[in-house]
């Protein structure tokens, strides 16, 4: 499947229009998806988000965290404690990068997603090198390490990869070969459980006739939208409580790169993430 940017466009006046069109659009399903969670707190008094109508079909909300050393402003509740071949690493604090941000070796990030449909995720994880060729295929979501298996997914349930309690509770980038240059993790909201899947510990190798008939069914366009200057910012109370098996209420924040997939009700939903791997020349 493709991911379509919306376009900038560069004749003169064009610009302007051109962010104005996609910042209503990405405001669109913001609005979309957060109407579909639950309110907040009603001592809160929130004032509900206007809804679209209908609602957008095929949203998949995504946030790659990218770990940094913590700061004593950070607050202590967001911080993950790190620890890596036995050592103390010490605390280490979210915060959000966009989904195309090239990623340095040896850097520690987290993913986590929020679906728009109600369903069952799936992630499956490829190495793809320089020639366009790719690693075998594995199923690293889900796997009782993570939430017990439980992979089931609607607006407000947040699933954080690998997750605070994982052992490692992080992905830390590191080339499988000299010549890797993305690590392509394939996002799949089914609306029925897949047999078999989720019931082991560890990922699960799948056979390339398998990975080619989830694309077939799949063949659709995803369309990816980043949320406008929430890059940067940091793992929030409410979105570490929400990856605790909490959810997300409607005041809370959205995922900071939303796709939109051409889908109608009863399809799978997939799209793939690719994360650019960059040598890291300190090394």
């Amino acid at each position: 499947m493709k991911v379509w940017i919306l376009p900038l466009l560069c004749v003169a006046g064009g610009v302007v229009f051109a962010q104005e069109s996609e910042v209503r659009t990405r405001q669109l399903w913001d609005s979309s998806l957060a109407a579909q969670r639950p309110p907040a707190a009603a001592a809160t008094k929130p004032t509900p988000p206007k809804q679209a109508s209908p609602p957008v079909r095929g949203l998949v909300g995504v946030t790659v965290w990218r770990l940094r050393p913590a700061q004593t402003t950070d607050k202590r509740e967001i911080r993950a404690l790190i620890q890596e071949d036995g050592r103390d690493m010490g605390d280490w604090t979210p915060e959000r990068i966009p989904a195309d941000s090239p990623l340095l070796e040896g850097q520690r990030v987290r993913i986590s997603v929020e679906s728009g449909e109600e369903g069952y995720l799936y992630l499956v994880d490829r190495d793809e090198y320089a020639d366009g060729s790719k690693s075998d295929p594995y199923i690293i979501f889900p796997t009782t390490r993570t939430r017990g298996g439980d992979n089931h997914v609607k607006p407000g349930v947040v699933i954080q990869i690998p997750e605070e309690q994982d052992n490692p509770n992080y992905f830390k980038v590191v080339r499988s070969r000299a010549d890797q240059v993305n690590e392509v993790i394939t996002i799949l909201v089914s609306p029925k459980p897949m047999p078999g899947i989720g019931n082991t510990r560890n990922r699960i190798k799948l056979t390339e006739n398998q990975m080619a008939e989830w694309e077939k069914q799949s063949k659709t366009k995803a369309y990816r939208l980043e949320a406008a200057g929430q890059a940067g910012k940091v793992l929030t109370v409410a979105e570490q409580a929400a990856s605790r098996g909490g959810v997300l209420t409607q005041d809370d924040p959205l995922p900071q790169t939303m796709y939109r997939v051409d889908s109608k009700p009863g399809d799978t939903i997939m799209l793939q993430l690719p994360l650019k791997i960059t040598p890291n020349s300190a090394k």
